[in-house]
């Protein structure tokens, strides 16, 4: 089976006419019929039954243009996506991609869009002390999908474009062992007089976690710093301290996430240039992550 078989077929079913079709193809008649009998005689069915009036659907036809149809439009969109690409510029993309976005397992939606475009090659960054807007400004990243921290959002120019894809609860993040992982929520304040592990000094992470707790007029003990977010979360599963994380670290990490109270939302962000984000590729990919988001909430 093609999807020019497809296509022919559910042609012939809108125009009732199986020369009309042919017509509309720009083949003959007789090639047009060949066409469906090599169809029928691989689904094994009959598809269309000759009338009075032209050619109409069987049962069969009728079920089988029902899950066609559908069908023909993805090919379809498939064509424009591809022609949309090839008219783009990019044959080499750099993007940034943060711990956020691996927990909220986007990776195989990313490698799936370009698996599909292999003409079209990769570089994953995945520094987490990286600013992605200072990084796509300068040109050292094309694309970044992660956090923006408030320093970060405050400081954006008109040259930087932010698409939230979703929003997650902030957590505080705990070995599972913690007597405070079974609480439904926590205050800030818990922290108070405990030892915090949080990202290298002056790094987003931990300009986070000094605002906190200057805003809760909170002193920790002890501040563990780690440029690697493995080793942030190893020393929360060594019960040595606790981290700052979106609820999807639970999951990803093997972690307690205890929600913060109040709720504090945290957006997981696509971000481009803003000279770029009518660009065929940045499009197409926005697209395929939040389809590809839908579906899993769906």
């Amino acid at each position: 089976m093609t999807i020019t078989q497809v296509q022919y077929a559910c042609e012939i079913a809108r125009r009732g006419s199986m020369t009309r079709a042919a017509e509309q193809f720009y083949i003959s008649q007789p090639a047009l019929s060949e066409q469906i009998k090599a169809l029928e005689i691989e689904l094994g069915c009959t598809l269309f039954r000759r009338t009075a009036r032209g050619t109409a659907l069987t049962e069969a036809g009728e079920r089988f243009c029902k899950y066609a149809e559908p069908a023909i439009r993805a090919w379809k969109e498939l064509e424009q996506n591809c022609a949309d690409l090839k008219n783009g510029h990019y044959s080499r993309v750099h993007i940034g991609f943060g711990v956020r976005a691996r927990s909220n397992g986007l990776f195989e939606p990313i490698m799936s869009f370009f698996d599909s475009h292999p003409e079209i090659s990769v570089s994953f960054i995945t520094d987490m002390n990286e600013s992605f807007p200072e990084a796509i400004e300068a040109g050292r990243m094309d694309i970044a999908i992660g956090r923006l921290y408030e320093k970060q959002m405050t400081n954006l120019t008109e040259k930087i474009a932010v698409f939230p894809l979703l929003t997650e609860p902030q957590c505080i993040l705990m070995s599972r062992a913690d007597p405070l992982s079974s609480a439904e929520s926590l205050p800030f304040r818990v922290l108070d007089g405990k030892t915090v592990v949080c990202g290298p000094e002056r790094s987003g992470d931990d300009t986070e976690m000094k605002a906190l707790c200057e805003k809760n007029r909170i002193q920790v003990a002890r501040v563990l710093r780690a440029d690697d977010i493995n080793a942030v979360i190893a020393l929360v599963q060594r019960k040595k301290g606790y981290a700052l994380g979106p609820v999807s670290f639970a999951g990803f990490f093997g972690v307690a996430a205890v929600p913060l109270e109040p709720e504090m939302e945290i957006a997981l962000n696509l971000i481009c240039r803003e000279e770029e984000k009518k660009d065929p590729l940045f499009r197409h990919l926005r697209s395929h992550l939040e389809h590809s988001l839908a579906q899993r909430v769906g």
